[in-house]
């Protein structure tokens, strides 16, 4: 059990009116940046550790629909970036690895004469389904849906769906686990 800080109550107050939700028991380490917290939905017994940044940018300013939902239980492990123009979710249960990525967001490639930052972003949406496990360092990339109880390998790059139940590595990621109920064990993914 980790011991909480004389600050850690009065912290927690000043949270609850600053974000968007704010469940019970919910940790964030000192060394945590969060603009705009108000776009941020934290569940009960959620866990971010130190350097861990949060990065929300609203389409419209004046908007108070959130952009960042983190369930019930969520570990979230220190230097992880999460960047949210649309919506990243982040169901119960999950623990996400030390320095990982997640975007809901990037630059198009176009025009040559502009720089990279001026191009067209593609503005998508994450979901991270319960129970799964994001390994060091990953990237999830936009418009990619992980489903329940997944297992995605350190250093892998996921930039496609992962079905449920399912261990993914590689770069880009492949699957190469499945868990069959009929068999109850993890099997191994021909191809």
């Amino acid at each position: 059990m980790r011991k909480k800080k004389f600050w850690y109550p009065i912290a927690n107050i000043k949270n609850r009116f600053l974000f968007g939700a704010y469940g019970k028991d919910v940790y964030i380490a000192p060394g945590v940046l969060i603009n705009r917290p108000r776009y941020v939905h934290l569940g009960n017994h959620v866990t971010i550790q130190k350097d861990a940044s949060m990065n929300l940018h609203p389409k419209d300013k004046k908007s108070k629909e959130g952009l960042l939902f983190v369930g019930n239980g969520v570990h979230i492990s220190q230097g992880c970036i999460i960047s949210a123009l649309n919506s990243v979710i982040i169901e119960e249960d999950v623990v996400v690895g030390p320095n990982v990525m997640i975007i809901d967001n990037t630059r198009i490639p176009g025009d040559v004469r502009f720089p990279i930052k001026d191009q067209k972003l593609k503005i998508g949406s994450v979901r991270i389904g319960a129970g799964s496990f994001i390994g060091y360092s990953a990237c999830v990339l936009p418009n990619v849906n992980i489903g329940k109880h997944c297992v995605i390998g350190a250093l892998s790059v996921v930039n496609q769906d992962i079905p449920s139940y399912s261990v993914a590595v590689g770069v880009p990621v492949r699957v190469v686990k499945r868990y069959d109920f009929g068999r109850q064990a993890w099997v191994k993914v021909n191809g």
